[in-house]
């Protein structure tokens, strides 16, 4: 990326969306819960580090900065006190989590507070209407902030409807130089949903850039980055920790844990933006399949997950497939049940989960369950997993790990 020094004609920002504070993750045990918590306030934490790294003039967050407008007292104090150590302005922007409305939490008294500045001088400022904000001479930031949870018009396009009769009535000189940057958030119309009518209109968006009514759209709620349109000023930052699963074949929250730094010039042969994408986030979610049809396929699933990094960040779901002996089942159990351990979260996707158990020939003369009902009902549960029987499969299989000291093979 150039290196340049700032000036009316140029504006170098950070654009990142959907931190989503407070986001429970209840699906994580308490212990991860935690620390995932604190992670989401430390990615925060970097994409000040990077603002300052990067000589950023401010920050844009496209929307969604909490998980909702009541957040436990805790939760939102420590991300007022996140916010008062930005060494850049902060522009947030009202989403669909965290809308701007009667019980917003951007009613607080601390927002007001943020707005006056730290002390520094450094503000944080809420977007709660579409009149733009004026950084420094010729730089405006202009919000499309979302009021309710479910708009029912392009807040984007009223934005920009309203920054043209604005510029009907100002200086057509002035704003030559001036670089306008465009905040806000939902779903756009490349995604296909045209009877919502809050769907964001990418063409007309551009079409706006291309007359210089704005210079950027900044957009949030997709948690993956990427960029919108052909002309390379519209996007969507991404989350900047993850907050969805990657899927085995590229779906999904696929480009998570990013930031964008935007570099935006005027020039007389017009206008050049820059976006890079940087990478913040420390936190993995990742959707795994496999297929399993005998004792070395089960060594290598259970090996490539072993394998996995930073396993103490990772939350993975897994969805196996085949056919397997009994003592095959239990072994790989016993594994993923010890892996498990080791990771943020490992578990079954219990919804795709198609790994039948059928006992050989050999286990049924051999396997030793004990005596009196015990051993009955082993008996009974071979017969109906030999059928296919789905929870007779799930609890032959526990039965038979819990049985193994009795076993010569034991698992």
């Amino acid at each position: 990326m150039t290196e340049f020094e700032n000036s009316p004609a140029q504006f170098r920002f950070l654009h990142t969306s959907d931190w989503q504070l407070g986001m429970p993750a209840n699906f994580l045990e308490p212990e991860a819960r935690a620390r995932f918590a604190d992670a989401r306030l430390e990615a925060v934490e970097r994409l000040f580090a990077l603002a300052q790294e990067q000589r950023c003039e401010a920050i844009v967050v496209a929307g969604d900065v909490f998980d909702n407008n009541l957040l436990r007292p805790e939760v939102y104090r420590r991300a007022i006190d996140v916010l008062r150590t930005s060494p850049v302005p902060v522009y947030l922007l009202p989403g669909n989590h965290d809308p701007f409305d009667a019980a917003s939490i951007y009613r607080k008294p601390e927002f007001a507070q943020l707005a006056q500045g730290n002390s520094r001088g450094v503000k944080v400022e809420v977007l709660q209407d579409f009149a733009p904000l004026e950084l420094r001479e010729g730089v405006e930031i202009v919000g499309a902030p979302l009021l309710t949870k479910m708009p029912n018009e392009d807040l984007v396009a009223r934005a920009i409807q309203e920054c043209e009769q604005r510029d009907a009535e100002g200086d057509a000189e002035e704003a030559k130089n001036r670089i306008r940057v465009l905040v806000g958030h939902g779903n756009v119309s490349t995604f296909g949903d045209d009877n919502d009518l809050s769907t964001i209109d990418v063409a007309a968006a551009e079409e706006a850039c291309d007359r210089r009514v704005i210079d950027y759209v900044a957009l949030g709620d997709t948690h993956s980055a990427m960029s919108l349109g052909s002309t390379g000023r519209v996007w969507y930052s991404g989350a900047p920790e993850v907050t969805a699963f990657r899927e085995p074949h590229g779906g999904g929250e696929n480009n998570s844990g990013k930031a964008l730094v935007v570099d935006i010039q005027v020039k007389e042969s017009g206008v050049n933006v820059d976006v890079e994408e940087f990478s913040i986030g420390r936190w993995a979610f990742q959707a795994v399949e496999a297929e399993i049809n005998s004792r070395a396929e089960a060594q290598s699933f259970v090996e490539s997950v072993q394998e996995m990094a930073n396993k103490r960040n990772l939350v993975v779901k897994y969805a196996l497939k085949g056919t397997v002996d009994l003592h095959t089942a239990a072994w790989l159990d016993q594994q993923l049940e010890e892996s498990a351990l080791g990771f943020a979260r490992l578990y079954p996707r219990e919804r795709l989960m198609d790994l039948h158990v059928v006992p050989d020939l050999d286990e049924l003369a051999e396997a030793n369950f004990g005596e009196g009902f015990i051993d009955a009902a082993a008996k009974e549960l071979m017969e109906s997993a030999q059928e296919d029987n789905r929870a007779a499969s799930d609890a032959l299989r526990l039965l038979y790990r819990l049985s193994a000291a009795t076993r010569k093979d034991a698992v």
